[in-house]
């Protein structure tokens, strides 16, 4: 995916259903790897179909409007992963300092429910490996559509040197696993890193 595009639309008089369309119709690649996991937010089901996905993807181009505006090297670093309101802050930074403006930017944009960081010093992946990343992210949404116990729509992918992360809401710790299997059973999967919550009152 092209995030400029997709932030160029959404800043520069693109509709909000005309942004939500085109996150829907590729795949987000992550710039970065890193950092410990988290356990998500406690998020109720969601049930508000468009709405919901574009309360998600208004957001996801307010955030990224604010390190636009504030910092284009930065911007150019990061990817978020949105879902339900949390968010997933994934960039790979030239040292520490830049870290720690991303992590204030961010805070500063505001409007989600939670917030993680994956931040890392060091170079960006390379067209291989984006290649290959874009490859995971859509076997593993193509696994989990036809997967008739996992509610494919409450989850976001994201995969960067055959690390995959995953943002979303289970209804219980048993479609949170068949997700996370999905995941690893996939060929080329180095690492899961999982930010789902469970609903609250989901089944064990």
């Amino acid at each position: 995916m092209n995030k400029k595009k997709v932030f160029a639309a959404s800043c520069f008089g693109g509709s909000l259903l005309s942004l939500l369309l085109w996150l829907t119709a590729c795949d987000p690649v992550t710039i970065a790897i890193g950092g410990t996991a988290v356990a998500g937010a406690e998020v109720a089901r969601n049930q508000n179909g468009v709405t919901g996905a574009i309360s998600d993807s208004a957001l996801q181009a307010k955030i990224n409007k604010m390190l636009f505006d504030n910092d284009r090297d930065i911007f150019d670093r990061t990817e978020l992963s949105v879902k339900h309101g949390a968010v997933v802050v994934i960039g790979y930074m030239k040292d520490q300092e830049q870290c720690t403006r991303t992590m204030e930017l961010v805070k500063r944009a505001g409007g989600y429910q939670n917030v993680f960081f994956e931040l890392s010093i060091g170079d960006l992946p390379d067209i291989k490996d984006l290649a290959n990343d874009s490859s995971i992210t859509s076997r593993i949404k193509s696994a989990m559509l036809f997967d008739g116990n996992i509610q494919s729509l409450n989850y976001d992918i994201t995969t960067v040197k055959g690390v995959v992360y995953i943002c979303g809401t289970a209804q219980s710790k048993y479609e949170r696993d068949l997700v996370i299997n999905c995941a690893r059973n996939t060929s080329s999967v180095e690492r899961v890193v999982s930010y789902i919550s469970i609903n609250r009152g989901g089944a064990s």
